[in-house]
């Protein structure tokens, strides 16, 4: 894969050392007791399953499917994995069904991480608590490693000027209790000329419905979509305006998709950090909510229910942190676009945390976006007070 695959797999060690220092005593499981004949038994024969929180063909989904693959090679016992899809409620359906679900080591669930940060909040349902959840980790949760661009129907808007000058401008996503809804939420409380609009069942619905021409503009053009809808860059039928994250074209997987080759080119002169481009159009509380919140910028959350024994815990724990950390895992995942930046249960965890180390301005923005209320509903809200 040449300069890109070299890159990755210093990301991977990296990863792979992070995960192993901070623990969720992973680094103690690497010695020779972790798969002695007796804990051999606790698999062999049996079938584990992985429940999804989103339907079929999405990231989440693949990232659960290739993990059926290659997790058991890692597991004492090599247990069968059978994959399930539990869609609903941004993830909310499969978190609170895993509270029903065996505590065995049988079972193991996907919810989105905007869940734990709103857990955090205190904005969670009651029935969640996002610590009583066993974190195995993240397979897309290293963000800093990840580009993220708004790009806009070429249709609609042509550079950065038009989208700037116009107003109201339909962005669409899956729900606003997902990673990629609460982006869209907080774009909405600023004054970004955004109309957020939500009901779309996976990102690849999200990808279909702009490529349709149904939303003006979408953050769902990264180097994953990028691959998947080559037409998009080669026939100019989609035009980046500004990105966050990882903006390097250099450091992208893979390093030569469309969206990165032109921004190494220089293709769309106004494109750069929304930090500094469309800086005035949010406050400084607004934009310390927003990198709070992409301190986390995956969205796939894989845990165990609640009760699971410890040592049964650490076994898995351990076999998930090698699966995403493996160069075949890796390689699967890069010829179906997807992306891997891996964290252990423990990273997992501690970035949460840091949300309450924000200053309250910023803790209030969260907080707001976490209602999933947007400021132009309210305003709306208003209005409707004042005729009654």
């Amino acid at each position: 894969m040449g300069t890109g695959h070299r890159i990755s797999e210093r990301r991977v060690r990296r990863a792979a050392h992070r995960g192993m220092v901070l623990g969720l005593t992973v680094g103690a499981m690497a010695g020779a007791g972790v798969f002695a004949p007796a804990a051999a038994q606790d698999w062999k024969g049996k079938t584990v399953t992985i429940s999804v929180g989103y339907k079929p063909g999405g990231g989440a989904d693949t990232m659960a499917r290739l993990l059926a693959v290659h997790l058991p090679k890692r597991l004492p016992g090599e247990p069968r994995i059978l994959v399930q899809n539990r869609p609903g409620g941004g993830t909310q359906t499969n978190a609170r069904d895993m509270l029903r679900r065996p505590s065995d080591g049988t079972y193991i669930g996907q919810f989105a991480q905007t869940l734990m940060v709103a857990g955090v909040l205190g904005q969670a349902p009651k029935w969640f608590k996002w610590n009583q959840y066993g974190y195995l980790g993240m397979i897309d949760g290293a963000g800093e490693q990840t580009l993220y661009a708004l790009c806009a129907h070429t249709g609609k808007i042509k550079n950065l000027k038009d989208f700037l000058t116009g107003k109201d401008w339909r962005w669409g996503e899956i729900s606003p209790a997902t990673g990629a809804g609460k982006v869209l939420v907080w774009f909405s409380q600023t004054e970004f000329p955004i109309r957020a609009f939500y009901g779309y069942g996976g990102s690849t619905e999200v990808a279909a419905a702009f490529d349709r021409g149904e939303m003006a503009v979408t953050s769902r053009c990264n180097e994953t979509t990028a691959t998947q809808y080559p037409d998009w860059y080669k026939d100019n039928k989609v035009v980046p305006l500004f990105g966050w994250g990882e903006l390097n074209p250099d450091k992208h997987l893979p390093p030569d998709n469309p969206l990165s080759k032109g921004i190494r080119e220089g293709r769309w002169p106004w494109f750069g950090d929304m930090h500094k481009t469309v800086k005035h159009l949010a406050t400084d509380a607004q934009w310390r909510a927003f990198d709070a919140m992409l301190s986390l910028q995956g969205t796939h959350v894989w845990t165990l229910p609640p009760g699971v024994p410890a040592k049964t815990a650490e076994v898995l724990q351990k076999a998930f942190l090698d699966t995403a950390n493996s160069k075949a895992f890796f390689d699967d995942m890069t010829k179906r676009g997807r992306k891997v930046a891996p964290l252990s249960g423990a990273d997992t965890a501690a970035r949460v945390k840091t949300i309450e180390d924000l200053p309250s301005a910023g803790k209030k923005v969260l907080v707001e976006v976490f209602k999933h209320k947007s400021k132009k509903k309210k305003k709306k809200g208003k209005k409707k007070k004042k005729s009654s």
